[in-house]
C-alpha cells in the first residue's frame, strides 16, 4: 500500500496523500524528468549527479546510472544490491517486485524500512532512454 502511495507522489502526481499536503510538480532539469511531490520540500541537490528533496515528512533521493542497460533480472539484482548498500530492512521472500507501464517507466521496487521509517526503494528506467537507470530512496517520516 505504502508503495502504491509513493509511487502515485512520485510519478502519477495522484492526490491522495496520508499526510495532508498539497503536491506540486518538480523538474529535475538534468535529465527532463517531471514528477509530483508535496509542495513544502526543499531542493537539497539538483544537478546531473542526483537529486535530492526533503520537508518534515519525507526524504526523496534520486541517484542516476549510466550504461547500466539492465534486464529484468539484472533490476532485480542490482535493486538488492543497492537496498543492501543503503541499510534497507526488508522481507526478501516478497521483494522486490515488478513494475510496468509507471508513467512509461518499468522498473522493481522493495518496501521496507530504513532507521525505524518507513522506506521505498526503487530501480526505474524509461524506455526511451534505457542506458540510464534511477536508484530513488523515499524515507517517510510520520
Amino acid at each position: 500500500m505504502r508503495l502504491r502511495i509513493f509511487l502515485s507522489i512520485l510519478l502519477l502526481g495522484i492526490t491522495s496523500f496520508p499526510i495532508a499536503q498539497t503536491l506540486q510538480t518538480w523538474n529535475w532539469e538534468s535529465y527532463k524528468m517531471k514528477f509530483k511531490a508535496p509542495d513544502n520540500m526543499v531542493i537539497q541537490q539538483n544537478d546531473y549527479t542526483g537529486y535530492q528533496a526533503t520537508n518534515n515528512n519525507i526524504t526523496l533521493d534520486i541517484y542516476p546510472r549510466n550504461g547500466e542497460n539492465l534486464t529484468y533480472d539484472g533490476m532485480k539484482n542490482a535493486i538488492t544490491n543497492w537496498a543492501n548498500q543503503v541499510s534497507l530492512s526488508y522481507d526478501s521472500r516478497k521483494e522486490p517486485i515488478y513494475l510496468s507501464d509507471i508513467n512509461r517507466y518499468w522498473g522493481c521496487a522493495i518496501d521496507g524500512t530504513k532507521a525505524g521509517y518507513s522506506a521505498t526503494a526503487l530501480l526505474l528506467v524509461n524506455p526511451d532512454h534505457p542506458e540510464i537507470s534511477y536508484y530513488i530512496l523515499d524515507i517517510l517520516r510520520s
